[in-house]
């Protein structure tokens, strides 16, 4: 077990080697390390697996740790002769393990084992309907310590999903909220110059198709990731976020037909717009105006809705959501529109702000034209939309008019300053995105050879070429003169 267990724990993580090692010294030792731990019969039948996994650190020998705990969960499959064996069911012992290890593993290491930490991720995802939370704070703190940040995978499709299973939303946020504009890339595009154990090497350049880290995607599995993330922003009531991830869905490029996917999202979009905003915004202009046209005929029924609430009609509001019941069923919107109705009396009472300056609960009541609330009932939900931030006012009790409260608006002033701060806050967002995609932009320049260095370059190759041409037609010679001053020019 000594000689086993020394050649196990020959390679740890680069902060425990020498400071001396260079990237292709480690990148050997990981590589012939992965190599060893791929041969069959590397563990005798005789020994223990829990003994290597006690003797070896997951944070500083993950390389190692991740092949024997999948050692030893294939051992434990074939045994039981089940997928999910008990020992794998949250409290077993090999649980325990792959938490440990998916918690803290080194991402460098890993980076040369992507396809069998995958498998182990996918592993922990097949539980039980009653424990999916646990797998996904599992799979997401996993997700975030490996890092490929901008990178979109099969994992975060299968996170998003394990989050609406379990009605888990707020724990799937730290990766949802991160901006995804890469797929993992082609090898044919892959930049041999970074080696896997690079520290500051750019996740688009490492991560590859051929690795493993994500199973085969389509357009189909990104719209779905997409529409996911806006079902878990809608939950939260997160309008922003939601409308962001639904254009992004919408708006997707289509060569003749859109999709289902797009379809529903489009709906899901004019309800979110009415949630969030009171009203539907103008289509971002990405989209064709054939496309638009198709999804205006395929959701009919939510621009009618949409059309008596931004009227302020609630009689036929009322009338439409009761038409389309099977409808908002079938969609599986019924959660939404049964919302509109509580969101168009918030957006009523924010508009009184405009033309009154303090209201009684009872002149709040009538002009929300609600009859299904008494003061109380409307007070209690001014109160709570002033608690939220929605509403900038305050609720007092007068002693002059029988204790009746008074709802006193913010002055002009005030709500200018809050605005100024939600903007501020937003410009500060979109900055922040925009510096991301910004470095996205020069990673596939630099992949694509696209950068203005390249082009000047391949330009300056297709000139020396057609002079070369010319001058071997016309048989003179002395040429190679005149091509070496150019590039020592300054290319103008």
């Amino acid at each position: 077990m000594s000689d086993i267990l020394a050649r196990l724990s020959a390679v740890p993580t680069r902060h425990h080697t020498a400071t001396d090692s260079t990237d292709e010294a480690y990148d050997l030792q990981l590589r012939e390390l992965v190599v060893y731990l791929r041969q069959p019969g590397l563990i005798p039948s005789t020994s223990d697996p829990n003994e290597y996994l006690q003797a070896l650190s997951p944070s500083i020998h993950s390389l190692s740790f991740l092949y024997l705990l999948r050692f030893q969960i294939q051992q434990a499959q074939k045994r039981t002769k089940r997928d999910i064996p008990d020992a794998l069911q949250p409290g077993g012992n090999l649980w325990k393990w792959a938490v440990r290890f998916l918690r803290s593993f080194d991402p460098i290491q890993i980076r040369y084992s992507v396809y069998e930490w995958r498998q182990l991720v996918e592993l922990v995802a097949r539980l039980t309907y009653m424990k999916a939370v646990l797998a996904l704070k599992v799979i997401r703190d996993a997700l975030e310590r490996l890092s490929p940040s901008e990178i979109f995978t099969s994992t975060h499709l299968l996170l998003v999903k394990l989050a609406l299973r379990s009605s888990s939303y707020t724990y799937a946020l730290p990766i949802t909220d991160q901006l995804l504009y890469h797929f993992p890339t082609d090898t044919e595009h892959v930049h041999h110059e970074y080696l896997l154990c690079s520290e500051h090497a750019p996740s688009a350049a490492l991560v590859t198709e051929a690795s493993g880290i994500s199973s085969k995607l389509s357009y189909r599995d990104h719209l779905q990731y997409f529409l996911y993330s806006a079902m878990i922003y809608m939950a939260l009531k997160k309008w922003d976020q939601a409308s962001h991830c639904l254009n992004a869905v919408i708006a997707s490029p289509t060569a003749n037909a859109v999709s289902k996917i797009m379809v529903e999202a489009y709906k899901k979009w004019i309800l979110a717009s009415l949630l969030g905003y009171g009203k539907i915004p103008s289509t971002s202009k990405m989209i064709a105006p054939h496309v638009i046209r198709v999804y205006q005929s395929l959701a009919r029924p939510y621009i009618s809705l949409a059309e008596a609430f931004e009227k302020g009609d609630l009689q036929k509001m009322s009338t439409e959501v009761d038409l389309g019941q099977h409808i908002w069923q079938a969609d599986k919107n019924t959660g939404l529109v049964s919302q509109l109705f509580e969101a168009y009396e918030k957006f009523v009472i924010v508009k009184l702000g405009r033309t009154f300056s303090a209201l009684t609960m009872a002149d709040v009541l009538q002009r929300t034209s609600s009859s299904s609330k008494n003061p109380h009932d409307t007070e209690e939900f001014v109160a709570s939309l002033v608690m939220s931030n929605e509403l900038r006012a305050s609720l007092s009790h007068s002693p002059h008019n029988d204790g009746a409260t008074m709802l006193r608006l913010s002055l002009g002033s005030q709500t200018h300053i809050f605005r100024e701060e939600q903007i501020c806050a937003k410009l500060i967002r979109a900055r922040s995105a925009l510096n991301t995609i910004a470095q996205g932009v020069a990673q596939t320049e630099q992949t694509l050879e696209l950068s203005q260095e390249n082009l000047q370059f391949l330009a300056k190759s297709q000139k020396w070429s057609g002079d070369l041409e010319k001058l071997g037609s016309s048989g003179e010679a002395g040429g190679g003169g005149d091509i070496d001053e150019d590039l020592m020019g300054d290319g103008h």
